[in-house]
C-alpha cells in the first residue's frame, strides 16, 4: 500500500485498481492469482496494488479518500464542497458503481465524514445527516450518476443541509 502512493496519478494505475476491484466484487472468494488472471494482470502487479485479498476493498477505499481529500476544499462554502464531491464521484464513477453495487455506503459516509468541522450539534445529528446525504448520493448512483441530475442532487443535498441547520440552529 506504501507503495501505492507512488503511482495515485498515473492513470494506468486507476484502470488497474478498477479492473481488481470489479473482478474480486464478481469473484470475491478467487485467490490473488485468480484475480490477477481474470482482470488481466500480472500477479506481481496484483501484488504490487494488494498485500492480500483481504485489503483489495480497504486499499480502494484508502486510495479513494486520499484522493478525495487532494480535492476537499476546507475555506469553500457548503454548496461548493459537495458539488466538488459531486465532481468527484462523477470523475470516479467506476469506483462508486462498484461499491454501491453492493451497497456499500461505507466510502460515501468516510467522505462525508470530512465535513464534521463545519457542523455543530450532537454527533447522534450529525450522523443522521451523513446517513441521508449517502441516501442521495446512492440513490444518484443507482440512476448511473447521470450528469444532467447533478444540480437536482446538489439541490436534494443542499436541502438536507438546510433543514438540519435549521433544527440545530436553536442549540447554538
Amino acid at each position: 500500500m506504501v507503495l501505492m502512493q507512488r503511482g495515485m496519478k498515473d492513470k494506468r494505475y486507476k484502470k488497474t485498481e478498477e479492473k481488481m476491484l470489479s473482478v474480486f466484487f464478481v469473484y470475491p472468494d478467487y485467490t490473488m492469482r485468480q484475480l490477477a488472471k481474470k482482470a488481466g494482470v500480472g500477479r506481481s502487479t496484483a501484488y504490487f496494488h494488494h498485500s492480500s485479498v483481504r485489503r483489495i476493498v480497504p486499499d480502494c477505499e484508502k486510495y479513494v479518500l486520499i484522493e478525495y481529500r487532494r480535492v476537499f476544499k476546507k475555506d469553500a462554502d457548503i454548496k461548493k464542497i459537495f458539488f466538488d464531491l459531486l465532481i468527484f464521484v462523477l470523475k470516479n464513477r467506476k469506483f462508486f458503481e462498484l461499491f454501491l453495487k453492493f451497497n456499500d455506503r461505507e466510502i460515501l459516509i468516510k467522505m462525508l465524514f470530512f465535513l464534521k468541522p463545519f457542523f455543530r450539534g450532537p454527533e447522534k445529528c450529525f450522523r443522521i445527516y451523513v446517513a441521508e446525504v449517502a441516501e442521495v448520493v446512492f440513490e444518484w448512483g443507482r440512476g448511473g450518476f447521470s450528469e444532467d441530475k447533478i444540480s437536482g442532487v446538489l439541490s436534494d443535498i443542499m436541502y438536507l443541509t438546510r433543514t438540519a441547520y435549521d433544527r440545530l440552529s436553536p442549540i447554538r
